[in-house]
């Protein structure tokens, strides 16, 4: 590891020791704040956004809230860096640079850097300092805020602005190489889904046996079916369906020591389900006619909104919120296999949503399904027992492929904060 010859120690929440030529200084040398609104000509300037990628264009087509007018929205050029300096503990990203004109609101502060200071280098810095929310003893209020005139008197240390442009070019090297190999470990975890999800989907419509005589189905997204299976509709294979509700939550009374589980569709994670992130009270059940008590081996589908589709196994009795669709089987039929029934063609169901921005299902919609079944239970656990022989190898595969993308986001942060705080020397040989 390159280090620099001399350090000074320093008394620094994010620093203890720093290269001796670098400069103390403060970001009200570094930066010198920007807020020119874009008025009447706002429909000439792209909406701009940020998040975890940094400012990016935002597409006016891809739905969410908008104002009437964006005339008090601030005017954002290339190489100007965003800060959104409240709700800090909350926001994803609170520090990108814009590589585009454009404009963004004007709740968030736009900041330039003066002609000593390279805007990459500080971008990277302060993305540094957000990766471990170290903003957080300069907050005010319960929103979390750090003032304009506070940020302005943070303390920071300086290297000189070659010194910057160099680390910045490293920087934006190691980032890449880094960034292009998780995308391309994302890019193989999206395809063993796919192959997952067509496995999935080719055993509860086909079966085992690749012999089998097979029949139309006489629905085309199904195709042929093995001749002794037959379409079943949801209905005719469960003795149950249900949801629920959610008790209001500023009433403490349903919530304050409660000890009956409540389950919200973030709950569910397309596998077993052993606990809920919500306690109710005896009270709620016994007020709210809606809630209800589900008996374990019920299969769970998400109806609405984001998780639209996502399903789980129940492990224990619990009530569900209204989002949450409740199926319990006959005895003729395995929860398990239902289970990768509905896994299998999360694709069919999530498409027969509607509504806006976030699509919703039905119970009614979910009633009137039909999928093809296997005439035994025998047959069904038969089924169900390949299924999950080959998943385990596919979601071990996956297992490790997510843990290198988290030691690779892991080093990359390790990599920044070594760099710009400077303990590690950048040389030209390394860029």
């Amino acid at each position: 590891m390159n280090r620099y010859h001399r350090y000074q120690n320093v008394n620094s929440y994010w620093y203890d020791e720093v290269p001796k030529h670098w400069k103390k200084t403060k970001n009200k040398y570094v930066f010198h704040q920007d807020k020119k609104v874009v008025g009447s000509s706002w429909e000439d300037h792209v909406l701009l956004t940020m998040g975890k990628s940094g400012v990016k264009p935002r597409d006016m087509e891809g739905g969410g809230k908008f104002p009437a007018s964006f005339e008090n929205y601030q005017v954002v050029t290339p190489n100007q860096i965003i800060f959104c300096l409240f709700d800090l503990d909350e926001t994803p990203r609170t520090v990108g640079k814009s590589s585009d004109h454009g404009m963004i609101t004007s709740a968030y502060d736009v900041f330039s850097t003066t002609s000593e200071n390279d805007p990459q280098f500080w971008t990277y810095f302060y993305q540094m300092i957000d990766d471990h929310k170290g903003l957080r003893p300069y907050y005010t209020g319960l929103r979390k805020v750090v003032r304009s005139e506070t940020f302005m008197g943070i303390e920071v240390f300086s290297p000189p602005i070659e010194e910057q442009k160099l680390i910045s070019r490293y920087l934006d090297k190691k980032t890449s190489q880094i960034d292009s190999l998780v995308e391309k470990i994302q890019k193989k975890i999206e395809l063993l889904k796919e192959q997952r999800s067509s496995l999935i989907n080719h055993y509860v419509t086909k079966g085992l046996d690749p012999n089998v005589e097979m029949k139309d189905s006489g629905v085309e997204w199904i195709g042929e079916i093995p001749k002794h299976w037959s379409l079943k509709k949801i209905t005719h294979v469960i003795n149950m369906m249900g949801s629920g509700t959610t008790p209001k939550s500023d009433n403490k009374k349903y919530y304050e020591d409660g000890n009956i589980n409540w389950l919200v569709t973030g709950d569910l994670n397309d596998d077993y389900i052993f606990h809920t992130s919500n306690k109710i009270t005896q009270k709620a059940l016994d007020e709210l006619s809606s809630l209800k008590i589900y008996p374990e081996n019920s299969l769970l589908i998400a109806m609405y909104g984001a998780t639209i589709g996502k399903l789980g196994i129940l492990k224990i009795e619990t009530t569900v919120n209204q989002a949450t669709c409740v199926l319990n089987f006959d005895d003729l039929n395995s929860v398990d296999f239902w289970f990768y029934v509905f896994l299998g063609n999360r694709n069919y169901l999530v498409s027969l949503g509607y509504g806006g921005g976030q699509p919703n299902i039905s119970q009614d919609v979910i009633k009137g399904l039909r999928f093809p079944s296997p005439p035994t239970l025998d047959e069904q656990l038969l089924i169900v027992n390949k299924i999950r022989s080959i998943l385990i190898n596919h979601d071990e595969i996956i297992r490790v492929e997510n843990t290198r993308i988290k030691l690779l986001r892991e080093y990359r942060q390790s990599l920044i904060s070594s760099v710009v705080t400077g303990k590690v020397r950048v040389t030209e040989d390394m860029v």
